[in-house]
C-alpha cells in the first residue's frame, strides 16, 4: 500500500499542468497559486517518521515542497501586479502594508484638497482664489479677485470672504449671499453631536460656508492635540497658522518658521507691546521699508464693528527708526505703510471702518544705523452709543430708536428725565405726524424738535460725513436765502451737511446729464442768518466746485438757488467730504501725554498730524507772557492757535505799516471765506481799504509787468469798508474779499493784526 501512494505521488510531480502540452499564452501573468517552490527539509535528522496510515490521512504530497497555506496578499506575493514597476509593500505606494491585497496606487486627491499649497502662492486648497471648491483638479491661475476674496464685505453681513462668510464655500466663489437654510458650519447647531458647533470651532469645517461637520480622521493639523509646525502652539485657536480647527496646517502665515505675536492676547493684560527690533529674523520686507533689518510680526483681530484701528508706534519707548506695515495676509500685499525718521522714529497707521477679521502688523527696521527697542499701541475706537447696534443703557431700544438719542453720533444712551419732542407721543409741529420715526424732522427719537432743521420755508435734504450725490427737486419761485456774492433771486433747497468729523467740502449741482448747471451755491453755518454765510459762488463760475475749508463738526447749510424758473428735471447735488481728521483734531490722546489736540504741546495748530512734543516748548506753551500783552499761552493768548504755536504773536512778514503787522498774504488761489482763511493763517484779521492803502504807501506791496499801476480800485459792493480789485502783483482780476464774501479766486487776501 505504502508503495502504490509513493508512486502516485512521483507520478504528479512529473506533470506539468494535468491536461496537455500547451505553452501559456505569452502576455499571460502567472498566477500565484500555479507557482511551486522547492523547499529544503529544515526537518530535524531524528523526527519520527509518519506511518503509512498518517501519510495515507494527510493525502497526497511532493516530497520538498511546501504545504498551501492559503492565498499570498498582492502586496508580498514577490509580484508587480499592478505594473507600475514597484513590487509590494514597501516600496509600492499602493500597498499600506505587507497584508494589503491590492497595489493600485490611490487615486490623487485634487490639488484643492490636498492640503498643499502647490502653485506656490501663499494660499492653499480652498483658501486659493483659483478653487471654486474641493474638486478643482487646480491651484494654478492667475489668483482672480473673487467676491470671496476681495475683501470687501459684498452682502453687507459684516463677514469677510472665505473662510469666515457663510456664503462662501471657497475663496474662488463669486458669491457672498448667505444660503437658505445656513450651511452646517454656520448655523448655530452642533450637527455631528462632537460637542462643539460651526467654524471656527468644529474641526470639521474648513469655512462658514462648509456644508457639513462630518468628522474628520485622520484629524486635521490643527485639531490633533500636535504642535505640526514647532511654534510652540498647538492647534486653533492657539497657533496664529490655525484659521480654525478645521485648517489642514499650522503653518505660519507669514511662512515657515515666522513666529507671529497674539496682540490680542497681550493687549488684554499690557497696556501696549514694549518690543526690541535687535537681532529679529528678518522674512518679510514692506513697501516703504524694511530691508534694513529684521521685523516683529503681529496678529490683531477686529472682533466687533470699529470706528477706526490706530496702530501706534510714536511714542519716547521707540528709540530708533521703524517701518510700520499693515496688511491683511501677512504674505500679501501692504493695505498702510510708513516709516519713521531719524528725529521721529515713531509713525502710526489709521485704518478707519476696518473689516471684521484678522490683520497683520508688522514693526521692521528703519535704519540699519539704529536699531532698538520700540513701543506699540492699538487703539481701537468702537462706534458712539447711539450707532454701535447695542442696547447700553438696558431700556429695550438701541441707537436711534432710543430716547436718549439726539442723533447717531450721541455717545450716551442715557434717557433724559423728561420725554424729549421726538418721543413724547404729540404732534409738536401740528404736521399730522408724531414723533421719530413718523415724523421726518425727528432725526432720532431724542431728537429736541419735530420741526424742519431750517426755519426758512424751502425743501432740504440731510446729509452726513460720508457726503454723495442727492437728487435736488425743481423748484422756482421768489428765494428766501439769498447769497451776498450774487443777487440771485430763485428759489434754493438747502443740503443740511452735519459733519462728525472737521473736513473739507466740494459742493456742487449738476444736470441730470452730469454737467454743472447754472446756480448759484452759498453756504452757512447758520441757516437762517447771512451773516453767518462762509462761502460763495456765483453762476458765472459754474464749472469750479463751491469749497468750503476746514469745516469743523457740527451742521452747516449749503444752499442751491435755481434760479426763477424751475429747471425741467431734477438736479443732482453733490456733496464731497474729505476728512482733516488727524492727530491734533481727533479729541484723542495720542502721544499719551494726558493733553488732547489744541492743548498738547505738540500741536501747533488743529491740522497738525502729529501730537509729539517738541524738544524744547513753544512759546505758547512755556508759561512766559512772551508778548507782554498780560496773557499766557494757549488757550488764553489770542495770539496763540493751540499749546504748540510757535509764537504768542502772529509774526510779520513785512514791518508794521501805520497801526498793522501783516501776518498773512495768500501765495497761490484759496478758497474760502477771507475771514476765515485770516484766522487759520495766524489769528489775524482780513485788512482794510484804508489799511491796505498804507501798505501800498510804504511801497511794501508793488506791482508786477502785468500791472502798469499801484491804482487801487475800490469794489463797489464793499461799500468803502473792505476790499478792492486786482491788488497789483497777485493775478488779474482777484477779488480781495470783503469780509464774509467768498469763493473768489484769494490770492489776493492779506490779514494783519493791530
Amino acid at each position: 500500500m505504502t508503495r502504490w501512494v509513493l508512486a502516485l505521488a512521483l507520478l504528479a510531480v512529473g506533470c506539468d499542468d494535468g491536461g496537455g502540452s500547451a505553452s501559456p499564452e505569452p502576455d499571460a501573468e502567472t498566477r500565484p497559486d500555479m507557482m511551486r517552490r522547492v523547499i529544503v527539509d529544515m526537518a530535524a535528522p531524528d523526527a519520527a517518521p509518519m506511518d503509512d496510515a498518517a501519510l495515507a490521512d494527510a493525502g497526497p504530497a511532493d516530497e520538498g515542497v511546501a504545504v498551501d497555506r492559503g492565498p499570498v496578499s498582492a502586496c508580498s506575493d514577490g509580484l508587480d501586479n499592478d505594473r507600475d514597476g514597484r513590487v509590494d509593500f514597501p516600496d509600492d505606494p499602493g500597498c499600506v502594508d505587507a497584508a494589503d491585497d491590492d497595489e493600485a496606487d490611490p487615486v490623487p486627491r485634487p490639488q484643492c484638497a490636498d492640503g498643499l499649497d502647490n502653485d506656490e502662492d501663499g494660499e492653499r486648497d480652498l483658501a486659493d482664489p483659483d478653487c471654486t471648491g474641493p474638486g478643482d483638479p487646480s491651484e494654478s491661475g492667475m489668483n482672480p479677485v473673487t467676491v470671496c476674496h476681495n475683501q470687501l464685505d459684498d452682502d453687507g453681513d459684516g463677514l469677510i470672504d472665505f473662510p469666515f462668510d457663510p456664503g462662501c464655500f471657497a475663496a474662488g466663489h463669486n458669491s457672498e449671499a448667505d444660503p437658505s437654510p445656513r450651511p452646517a458650519c454656520a448655523n448655530g447647531e452642533d450637527d455631528d453631536q462632537n460637542g462643539v458647533a460651526d467654524f471656527p470651532a468644529d474641526p470639521g469645517c474648513q469655512g462658514a460656508g462648509d456644508e457639513e461637520e462630518a468628522p474628520v480622521d485622520p484629524a486635521p493639523a490643527c485639531a490633533n492635540g500636535e504642535d505640526d509646525d514647532g511654534s510652540g502652539a498647538t492647534d486653533w485657536p492657539d497657533d496664529l497658522g490655525c484659521d480654525g480647527a478645521g485648517d489642514a496646517s499650522e503653518v505660519s502665515p507669514c511662512g515657515p518658521g515666522a513666529f507671529v505675536i497674539d496682540l490680542n492676547r497681550h493687549l488684554e493684560a499690557n497696556a501696549a507691546y514694549d518690543g526690541d527690533l535687535t537681532g529679529a529674523p528678518a522674512n518679510l520686507v514692506a513697501s516703504c521699508g524694511g530691508g534694513a533689518g529684521g521685523e516683529r510680526v503681529f496678529s490683531y483681530e477686529v472682533r466687533e464693528p470699529l470706528d477706526r484701528l490706530v496702530f501706534n508706534t510714536r511714542h519716547p519707548e521707540t528709540e530708533a527708526p521703524v517701518v510700520l506695515a499693515l496688511r491683511d495676509r501677512c504674505g500679501g500685499a501692504d493695505v498702510q505703510c510708513d516709516r519713521g525718521l531719524a528725529d521721529d522714529p515713531g509713525v502710526a497707521i489709521t485704518l478707519e471702518n476696518p473689516p471684521l477679521g484678522r490683520l497683520f502688523v508688522i514693526v521692521d527696521t528703519g535704519s540699519r544705523q539704529q536699531v532698538g527697542r520700540f513701543r506699540l499701541t492699538v487703539d481701537a475706537v468702537r462706534p458712539p452709543a447711539c450707532r454701535d447696534g447695542a442696547d447700553n443703557d438696558g431700556d429695550g431700544q438701541v441707537d436711534l430708536a432710543d430716547p436718549g438719542c439726539t442723533e447717531s453720533e450721541d455717545p450716551d444712551e442715557a434717557d433724559p428725565d423728561e420725554p424729549p419732542v421726538c418721543a413724547n407721543d404729540l404732534d409738536d409741529d401740528g404736521d399730522g405726524r408724531v414723533d421719530w420715526p413718523a415724523d421726518p424732522d425727528c432725526v432720532a427719537a431724542g431728537g429736541p424738535e419735530e420741526a424742519p432743521p431750517c426755519g426758512l420755508d424751502i425743501p432740504f435734504v440731510r446729509v452726513g460725513q460720508a457726503g454723495g450725490d442727492f437728487p435736488v427737486g425743481p423748484v422756482q419761485g421768489p428765494g428766501a436765502a439769498a447769497a451776498r456774492c450774487e443777487a440771485a433771486l430763485g428759489a434754493e433747497t438747502v443740503i443740511v451737511l452735519t459733519l462728525s468729523e472737521p473736513s473739507d467740502v466740494d459742493f456742487q449741482v449738476l444736470t441730470p446729464e452730469g454737467a454743472p448747471a447754472q446756480v448759484t451755491l452759498h453756504a452757512r453755518q447758520a441757516c437762517e442768518d447771512p451773516m453767518s454765510e462762509i462761502g460763495c459762488r456765483t453762476q458765472a463760475r459754474l464749472m469750479d466746485n463751491l469749497t468750503l475749508r476746514d469745516l469743523d463738526r457740527g451742521t452747516w447749510y449749503l444752499f442751491a438757488e435755481q434760479g426763477l424758473v424751475a429747471p425741467r428735471a431734477p438736479l443732482v447735488a453733490r456733496v464731497v467730504v474729505r476728512s482733516n481728521l488727524g492727530e491734533c483734531n481727533d479729541e484723542l490722546d495720542n502721544d499719551f501725554d494726558g493733553l488732547v489736540d489744541r492743548d498738547d504741546p505738540g500741536c501747533e495748530n488743529g491740522r497738525d498730524p502729529s501730537e509729539r512734543d517738541p524738544g524744547m516748548p513753544t512759546e505758547c506753551s512755556d508759561g512766559i507772557d512772551n508778548d507782554g500783552n498780560g496773557q499766557i499761552d494757549y488757550p488764553d493768548d489770542a495770539g496763540c492757535e493751540a499749546a504748540g504755536d510757535l509764537f504768542e504773536t502772529p509774526p510779520c512778514q513785512g514791518e508794521f505799516f501805520g497801526d498793522v503787522c501783516v501776518v498773512f498774504l495768500s501765495a497761490q488761489c484759496v478758497g474760502g471765506s477771507a475771514r476765515q482763511i485770516c484766522l487759520d493763517n495766524g489769528g489775524g484779521e482780513v485788512i482794510t481799504f484804508a489799511e491796505f492803502q498804507a501798505v501800498v504807501a510804504a511801497g511794501w506791496v508793488r506791482p508786477d509787468a502785468s500791472y502798469h499801476t499801484m491804482a487801487v480800485t475800490e469794489y463797489a459792493q464793499c461799500d468803502g469798508g473792505f476790499g478792492n480789485v486786482g491788488i497789483p502783483g497777485w493775478g488779474q482780476f482777484n477779488l480781495f474779499q470783503c469780509g464774509e464774501n467768498v469763493n473768489y479766486c484769494n490770492r489776493a487776501v492779506m490779514c494783519v493784526t493791530r
